[in-house]
């Protein structure tokens, strides 16, 4: 069968860098499902992608022109429908044969699950690729890519795309294809560089595309621009005495930026070097001009940038001038900044931040700091961390202080250099070194993949000012909401979890939240809720952390644990050890026997409840069950029954097999052994399973039954101080 390669290239004005790789994935994948879902065989190794800034392209290899023929049974109407009283054909049989293509005499009968229906066999496909392009390629439909932002560029059209279409290219080998849209017909022509060939050009052959084009000097193939840039860029540092700054985002994006790329090195002024931090230099150069920058080998910086021209090297040395001047006075005002904030002393930056509002209603940056000075104070003694006191104080005051310098605030290309430009200014001020590190440190990490925050006083800093950030934004109404995140809270947990796993840090989130957002204004009940929130903010991270888990057995730990990051992963990983056990398995189905009789009673505390008010009294009740058998355990009377008024073997046995684990359990549970801890409780199962075997709970004698049902319920909250089992589903 005949094969041919399939060009689609869609012709622009300049598309943004930033919008062309999921573009251009978007468009193959459109153009690839297409042709399977009508039977287009193709080469799935030979999908080609193409892009420059005015061009998206996809050529798709070894496509089959025609496509294969196949049987296929269709249905029609049920039989008592399609036949009359003498058995011929009525309407609905003969208007199931017209569209089927058939005689009456070819119709079947099969027996489906609502009844027989007749039924023909047709031959279907053997349609011709190009015809089938032109009649049903919905070319708008096809380039609905997901764009962050699109325009309208003909008047009473309403077809959006990132930037306006000028022409189409679509061949099937070396056949075009006419394709309509927005008033342009498809064809075999496509357009040259547009200074060094910004005429037409045709493309004779699907399969001569790149060639066609790089006469016109046009590279349209992005990872070979890519490598040209690349090496291009080391060629010319290496000639200035250099070593590239390497930066692959950059080069990446350079190649989007243009269609043939010629190197050009530029200098600045020395004394820049010596006066500004090097990445103030780099940055100036990446953000709008997208230079890269030279290094001398040892670490320094040498006074040469490097960009690339989108064309030939006519007129190098003006071009040259021209991105000399643009970089100088982009360092001047960096100069200009650096020199002003230095001027100003750590504590007059920290008063500036009392003039910077925070959140609306919520004070201003210096108020945010002082909280979380009381907050990363409170953490290090909780911790038992040996840190200064006093360097940790000083660091949490001047966290933000770059927030209220010129080079900083207001948004501009510096403003990524937040963290970065507080420790130079604090360093440079006579900050102790710890201190102005954290000033860096405590920003980190700032996405998933990112580092985390080195040294002690970062590390406290980092979790006080997201526990802030949490609970400040919460109270504020800006939880997040579906897609919805405008202060990545949900980041911001992620990040509170990381560090304190990296730590092994244990701390009970929960009442540090509460503690949080104690300090932040509104109401007791405003508080709880934002409290409420946050906490479901955090395990709603944690069961993303665990998501190789069952859900039911993350939310087993989850919903009656303590808010205990570092022990609630522990044990969920546990729990999910002993699933399917035997002995498991059996005290699954004794906890559900317990909470039956128990609910039918009305005594369970957590019924009803949802959400955190159902862990919160869930925990609570569990916690005053586990403290009545550790101190029967320890000689004491029990809690809630009596075990003198026990008439069988099997509910003592059951009440010494829980007396006889008290200890063990309790070791476990605070050794965070809690593999050990869940096969203990599981040694319960058969014992448990004995007491629903031979024990009547429902007792005529009312007072054998009330103690039965008392020595339940303190089983059920026994479980319950580990795990709620009600969420654990059976194997």
């Amino acid at each position: 069968m005949k094969k041919a390669d399939l060009l689609l290239e869609i012709g622009t004005e300049e598309i943004p860098a930033g919008y062309i790789d999921d573009a251009l994935d978007r468009l193959a994948g459109a153009l690839c499902s297409w042709l399977e879902e009508r039977s287009f065989a193709f080469d799935e190794h030979r999908v080609e992608r193409f892009a420059t800034p005015r061009r998206l392209a996809v050529r798709v290899g070894g496509v089959q022109t025609v496509q294969q023929e196949r049987s296929e049974q269709r249905l029609g109407p049920p039989v008592k429908a399609a036949f009359d009283a003498d058995g011929n054909p009525g309407p609905a049989a003969i208007g199931f044969c017209k569209s089927a293509g058939i005689e009456p005499g070819a119709l079947e009968r099969v027996q489906t699950d609502r009844g027989e229906r007749i039924a023909a066999t047709v031959t279907v496909g053997g349609g011709h690729l190009d015809a089938m392009l032109g009649e049903e390629l919905d070319l708008r439909s096809l380039l609905q890519l997901g764009f962050p932002k699109t325009m309208r560029w003909i008047e009473g059209d309403d077809f959006r795309f990132a930037r306006p279409i000028r022409w189409l290219v679509c061949l099937i080998g070396k056949e075009s294809v006419g394709l309509e849209l927005v008033g342009l017909r498809a064809g075999r022509t496509s357009r040259g560089h547009r200074t060094l060939a910004p005429g037409p050009v045709e493309i004779a052959d699907a399969s001569a595309y790149e060639q066609t084009l790089e006469r016109v000097f046009v590279l349209v193939d992005p990872a070979r621009r890519r490598e040209q840039i690349h090496a291009a860029a080391l060629a010319e540092s290496s000639a200035a005495g250099g070593v590239l700054h390497e930066d692959d985002a950059l080069v990446h994006e350079v190649a989007y930026l243009l269609e043939y790329p010629t190197p050009i090195m530029g200098a600045f002024e020395d004394e820049r070097v010596r006066q500004l931090p090097a990445e103030v230099i780099i940055t100036a150069m990446r953000s709008h001009q997208r230079y890269f920058s030279v290094e001398d080998g040892k670490g320094g910086l040498l006074p040469r940038f490097l960009t690339f021209r989108d064309g030939g090297d006519e007129s190098l040395d003006r071009v040259r001038e021209g991105n000399e001047r643009v970089l100088r006075a982009r360092l001047a005002d960096a100069s200009f900044y650096w020199d002003e904030d230095r001027a100003l002393s750590s504590d007059e930056k920290v008063e500036r931040l009392g003039r910077i509002v925070w959140l609306e209603g919520f004070g201003s940056m210096r108020d945010k700091c002082l909280r979380i000075a009381s907050l990363a104070g409170a953490l290090a003694e909780e911790l038992a961390l040996d840190v200064d006191a006093g360097h940790l104080q000083r660091a949490a005051l001047l966290c933000k202080t770059d927030l209220a310098t010129e080079m900083i605030r207001d948004g501009k290309e510096f403003t990524k250099l937040q963290g970065t430009i507080g420790r130079y200014y604090a360093l440079d001020a006579g900050e102790e070194p710890a201190v102005a590190d954290s000033i860096r440190e405590h920003l980190y990490p700032r996405f998933a993949a990112d580092r985390l925050p080195e040294g002690g006083l970062g590390t406290l800093v980092a979790l006080a000012d997201r526990l802030d950030t949490l609970a400040g934004c919460v109270r504020a109404g800006f939880a997040p909401t579906g897609s919805q995140d405008p202060y990545a809270l949900r980041r911001q947990t992620l990040a509170i979890l990381r560090i304190l796993q990296e730590h092994d840090w244990h701390l009970d989130l929960e009442s540090w939240i509460v503690r949080a957002v104690a300090a932040h204004p509104g109401s007791d009940e405003e508080k709880a809720a934002a409290a409420d929130q946050v906490v479901a903010l955090f395990r709603a991270r944690m069961e993303t952390l665990l998501a190789d888990l069952p859900a039911d057995i993350v939310r087993g730990v989850l919903s009656v644990t303590a808010l205990e990051p570092v022990d609630n992963l522990k044990a969920a990983r546990a729990l999910g050890t002993l699933r399917g056990s035997e002995s498991f398995e059996r005290l699954l189905e004794g906890a559900k026997r317990c909470r039956n009789i128990l609910a039918k009673d009305k005594l369970l505390v957590e019924a009803g409840m949802n959400g955190a008010a159902r862990s919160r009294s869930l925990r609570a009740e569990a916690g005053r069950a586990w403290q009545g058998w550790q101190d029967e355990a320890a000689g004491g009377p029990a809690l809630g029954f009596k075990p003198d008024d026990f008439r069988d073997d099997a509910e003592r046995a059951l009440h010494q097999g829980v007396l006889e684990r008290v200890a063990v359990l309790d070791d476990a549970a605070r050794e965070q052994r809690y593999t050990d801890l869940f096969e203990t409780l599981s040694q319960l199962g058969p014992v448990i399973d004995g007491y629903f075997e031979d024990v009547l709970v429902n007792a005529d004698d009312q007072q054998v039954r009330q103690n039965r049902i008392g020595f339940l319920r303190q089983v059920h909250y026994l479980f319950a101080r580990f795990a709620d089992l009600e969420a654990i589903a059976p194997a």
